[in-house]
């Protein structure tokens, strides 16, 4: 996979623009990835995605932000530019000039920096920073309004395998440092554990439902995951015939669905291995933003973006899993009945990544939502008619 090319309007602290950098490679390719520039642009705050051309599947190609210019404006490379910079009522708080300064020092006030922060990463769904403080690394993850109620999941979810939450406040968490290794490159043997670890993690929250609508987890237990799925599907897919028989059958089949004796949980929403730390016992699932209250095999949808024989794999032992930690349930039948609503769900998700952002940024995801769709309709295809 190659890397992409970035150009660099920049900014002052009042929003004026000063000039641009012209385009040069880095060689990752998540428009994302904001380590790169920082590494060679010290005193910018990377804030938002202006444009990509030429992109392939969610990266690459020619990259154009908008940066803040935080000290050292007279040695940067400035070539004039006419861009004019335009509001937004979507535009997240850290996409604004001044935006990353504020979470920076907020988090200053919790945890005492021994060095300079280190941008990681920004786009609508979440910007990274870490800091060194006292010997460790603290992490600053800002999320827009739909994810915030993170917060309150690693709180009720405290006492090993899910970050540790330093502070809170608004958009902000500031986290400790993480142990273990990113979880891309897990082996089919490290899944295994992952999964082991959410089962039982899930298993936890089981009595903690309410506290957990109540602290602002969405919920999509039956009839709110209905409804939320028939409204994406008289918006996106109004003439699909078997989305349309799923969905008029779906009060029938979360009667099914309930009567194989898993209980509603806390579902990670993301559960796939780059959220999590492998390498340490025990592993930490990260990333709860995704986060909701409902049957817990909804988490198994995230299966649908891995090869067919891995995907299988991680189906049955996810599937036994549940059978192990809940004796006398049905998983296999109840996920058989909940599939394509599961995968309808991940269309959904997607959905509403689009609603609530700018336009420049919806390019991360205006592939994702009808893929999404049709593998739902397919599945949906296959079921057997109702007598």
């Amino acid at each position: 996979m190659t890397g992409r090319s970035v150009s660099l309007v920049v900014c002052d602290g009042a929003g004026d623009v000063l000039g641009q950098i012209e385009p040069f490679e880095v060689e990752t390719p998540w428009w994302q990835d904001t380590e790169p520039i920082g590494e060679r642009f010290g005193s910018l705050h990377v804030l938002r995605l202006l444009q990509v051309l030429k992109p392939g599947a969610g990266c690459g190609g020619q990259a154009r932000y908008l940066a803040e210019a935080r000290e050292g404006t007279r040695r940067l490379p400035l070539a004039p530019c006419a861009e004019v910079l335009g509001e937004h009522p979507l535009r997240m708080p850290w996409a604004r000039p001044g935006g990353p300064a504020a979470d920076l020092e907020w988090a200053a006030g919790i945890v005492q920096p021994s060095g300079p922060p280190t941008q990681h990463r920004t786009w609508n769904l979440s910007s990274i920073w870490s800091f060194p403080a006292g010997g460790a690394t603290a992490w600053l993850k800002c999320v827009p309004g739909f994810f915030r109620h993170e917060a309150a999941v690693l709180r009720l979810l405290a006492g090993g395998g899910a970050p540790e939450l330093l502070a809170a406040d608004g958009h902000r968490i500031l986290l400790a440092e993480f142990p273990g290794s990113d979880g891309f490159h897990a082996t089919l043997e490290d899944k295994r554990r992952l999964i082991d670890h959410l089962v039982e993690l899930q298993l936890r929250t089981a009595p903690l439902t309410s506290d957990l609508l109540g602290a602002g987890v969405p919920d999509a237990r039956w009839p709110c995951l209905v409804d939320e799925l028939a409204a994406l599907v008289r918006r996106r897919a109004p003439q699909d015939p078997h989305l349309q028989r799923l969905l008029d059958d779906a009060l029938r089949l979360g009667d099914e669905i309930g009567e194989c004796g898993l209980r509603d949980v806390l579902v990670h929403g993301d559960a796939h291995a780059g959220n999590a730390r492998i390498g340490i016992d025990p592993p930490i699932w990260f990333d709860w933003g995704d986060s909701r209250v409902g049957h817990p095999l909804l988490d198994l949808a995230v299966l649908s973006r891995l090869p067919g024989e891995e995907a299988e794999a991680l189906e049955r032992y996810w599937l036994q899993a549940w059978a192990r930690a809940e004796v006398g349930t049905d998983p296999a039948t109840a996920w058989r009945l909940l599939q394509p609503l599961a995968v309808l769900r991940q269309a959904a998700v997607y959905q509403g990544f689009l609603d609530n952002i700018e336009p420049s940024e919806r390019i991360y995801h205006e592939g994702d939502v009808m893929p999404a769709l049709l593998a739902a309709s397919q599945l949906a295809a296959k079921r057997p008619a109702q007598r």
